[in-house]
């Protein structure tokens, strides 16, 4: 990998800028390698020198980039919750007035985000508990948002007479740790196809809650 600086007209070495599109390239890049090694030999058990030589950074340049392994591991499930809060934001899918269509496409993205981030997924589930408490409470705090958006269709849908439901939060929060269907258990459902799992999947959830 290309060394983190670059030289100026003057002929000093710079670093990219915070900012720049390097530097948030370089940082995926890390994350990336990080993630790798999380998954293989544990969070706790994967040292920030071992993401150096993984990623081929230097380490006073891997601080650049990355300040922890706790920052690591936070930047990995942020960006998972990042993406999933950002769906509900979308405007195809706000004007969408009918709650079974949008719940059915909540279902649909949710289950194509688990197939291009599983080990993401699976490394939420398995390390958040060893993020320090002001991260875990961020952490907590964006789960919580994405159950809470999921209820508010759940919500409406019912006032439509369209849902039927004994508890709407315990209903959201048990669909949302159902999206993440594949990536807890790809292992053990290997027979199954993107389609055929989303299909069923989508099938299952609907039902369970169709008044």
């Amino acid at each position: 990998m290309p060394s983190m600086t670059r030289k100026t007209v003057a002929g000093k070495e710079e670093t990219p800028r915070k900012s720049s599109a390097l530097f948030l390239k370089r940082q995926s890049q890390i994350i990336k390698k990080a993630t790798k090694l999380f998954m293989k030999q544990g969070y706790a058990q994967t040292s920030m020198r071992e993401i150096s030589k993984a990623t081929g950074i230097d380490i006073r340049n891997l601080y650049y980039f990355i300040r922890s392994k706790e920052e690591i591991l936070f930047l990995v499930i942020e960006m998972i919750h990042r993406r999933e809060l950002e769906l509900f934001e979308k405007q195809g899918f706000t004007s969408i007035d009918d709650p079974v269509l949008q719940l059915r496409t909540v279902i649909r993205e949710f289950i194509d985000t688990g197939y291009g981030f599983g080990q993401e997924i699976l490394l939420l589930y398995r390390e958040s508990k060893s993020l320090p408490n002001r991260l875990l409470k961020v952490i907590l705090s964006r789960e919580s948002q994405v159950v809470d958006r999921i209820e508010e269709i759940l919500l409406r849908g019912r006032e439509k007479k369209v849902f039927q439901f004994e508890d709407a939060s315990f209903t959201a929060n048990m669909m949302v740790y159902e999206l993440s269907l594949h990536a807890l258990r790809n292992w053990n459902m290997k027979q199954y196809s993107k389609e055929e799992l989303t299909d069923l999947l989508e099938k299952h959830m609907i039902k369970a809650v169709t008044a």
